[in-house]
C-alpha cells in the first residue's frame, strides 16, 4: 500500500512542478512515468523535458501516443491479419498456376505421344498408360483447383470479417473516450487533410480547474460531457467537433471567418446554459462558461499555423477577462 501511496504523492507532485490540470490524462501520464510501467513513455517525457516547458497540449500528445494507443494496436492487428491473409492468397493462386502449367505441358506430351496411333507407333499398352496417367494428372489439377476454389470462398468470409473489425476499431481509435466527440488524433488527420477554405474555433472552459478542486473529478467529467452535448447538436452539415484536449475543445467548419465568429459567438452562448448536478450534495453548478479563439486558415500556410493562430486569439480572450470570443469584431 505505501508503494502506491508514494506514486500517488509524486504523481500529485509532478501535476503541481509542471503547473499541468489534473485531468484524466495528465494524471495518468505522470501516474505511468512515476511508477516506470511503460519505458517508452519516460523516454518521450524525459525528451520533452529536455526541450524545455510541458505544455498541456504536449502532454496530451504524450498520452494519447503512449497509453491511448490500444484501439490503434488493434487495427494494426487487424492489418496485418489482411496483410496475412493476402499473401497466403497469394501462394495458393501461384502453386495453382504452377498446377496448371505442368497440367498443361503434361497434356501435350501425352497428345503427341498418343498421335501415334494412327500410323501404329505406339501400342495399346502404351496408350492405356498415357490415359490412365492423363486421369491422374486431371484428378491432381482438379484437387488443385477445388482447393483455390474452396479457399477463396473461406477468405472471401474472413476478409469481410476483417473489414468490419477494422472499420470499427478505426473509428473507436479515434473516438474520446470520456465525451465522445472526435479526439485529438481526429482532429490532426482532418486538420491536415483540409482543401479549400476552413476557420477553427478552439474552446476553453473557464476555471475548470477551480470546478474540480471544489467538486471533484467525477463532477468535472459531468461538466465535460455536458459541454460535448451541446457542442454536438452545434456541430451540423460539414462542421466537425472535437475535444482537443483536457477542458479544450475544437470546431473545424468550412465557412469563412465572418461566418465562423458568428457561429463562435453561438456556441459560447449554448455552453453558457450548461447545468450539472453534483449528485453527493445536490448542489446544482451552472456558471460555466468558455473562452474561444476563432481563425481562418490562409492560402499556403501550415495547419498547424492555423492552430497557434486560433490559440492565440483564445488567450487573448481569457486574458481579457473570459467568457467572450476572440477576434472581439470583424
Amino acid at each position: 500500500m505505501s508503494g502506491v501511496y508514494d506514486i500517488f504523492k509524486k504523481t500529485l507532485g509532478l501535476l503541481s512542478k509542471y503547473r499541468l490540470p489534473p485531468t484524466p490524462e495528465h494524471y495518468s501520464l505522470w501516474y505511468v512515468y512515476v511508477s516506470a510501467e511503460n519505458p517508452q513513455l519516460n523516454q518521450a517525457v524525459d525528451a520533452t523535458l529536455k526541450q524545455g516547458e510541458l505544455s498541456p497540449s504536449s502532454a496530451t500528445l504524450l498520452y494519447q501516443t503512449h497509453l491511448a494507443d490500444s484501439h490503434w494496436q488493434d487495427t494494426q492487428t487487424l492489418n496485418d491479419s489482411l496483410q496475412a491473409l493476402g499473401q497466403e492468397l497469394s501462394s495458393t493462386l501461384y502453386d495453382t498456376r504452377q498446377d496448371t502449367a505442368e497440367f498443361q505441358r503434361n497434356l501435350n506430351e501425352r497428345f503427341g505421344r498418343l498421335q501415334g496411333i494412327e500410323t501404329g507407333a505406339i501400342s495399346l499398352d502404351s496408350v492405356i498408360d498415357e490415359v490412365r496417367s492423363l486421369v491422374k494428372d486431371a484428378n491432381r489439377i482438379n484437387g488443385s483447383a477445388e482447393h483455390l476454389h474452396n479457399r477463396l470462398i473461406e477468405a472471401e468470409d474472413e476478409v469481410g470479417r476483417l473489414r468490419a473489425a477494422l472499420a470499427t476499431s478505426r473509428e473507436e481509435a479515434l473516438v474520446d473516450v470520456l465525451t465522445g466527440l472526435r479526439n485529438r488524433r481526429a482532429f490532426d488527420m482532418d486538420l491536415a487533410d483540409i482543401n479549400g477554405p476552413a476557420s477553427l474555433i478552439l474552446v476553453d472552459l473557464d476555471h475548470f480547474k477551480a470546478i474540480n478542486d471544489t467538486y471533484g473529478h467525477l463532477v468535472g467529467d459531468q461538466v465535460l460531457k455536458a459541454t460535448a452535448r451541446q457542442i454536438s447538436q452545434f456541430v451540423r452539415d460539414e462542421a466537425r467537433a472535437f475535444r482537443f484536449g483536457g477542458e479544450e475543445f475544437a470546431v473545424l467548419l468550412n465557412e469563412p471567418l465572418k461566418v465562423a465568429r458568428r457561429k463562435a459567438e453561438s456556441l459560447r452562448t449554448l455552453i453558457a446554459k450548461v447545468s450539472v448536478t453534483d449528485k453527493r450534495t445536490g448542489r446544482k453548478i451552472d456558471n460555466i462558461t468558455a473562452s474561444l479563439g476563432v481563425a481562418e486558415g490562409q492560402e499556403g500556410e501550415q495547419s498547424l499555423q492555423l492552430v497557434d493562430r486560433a490559440d492565440a486569439l483564445l488567450y487573448e480572450a481569457k486574458r481579457l477577462g473570459r467568457n467572450r470570443v476572440m477576434p472581439m469584431s470583424l
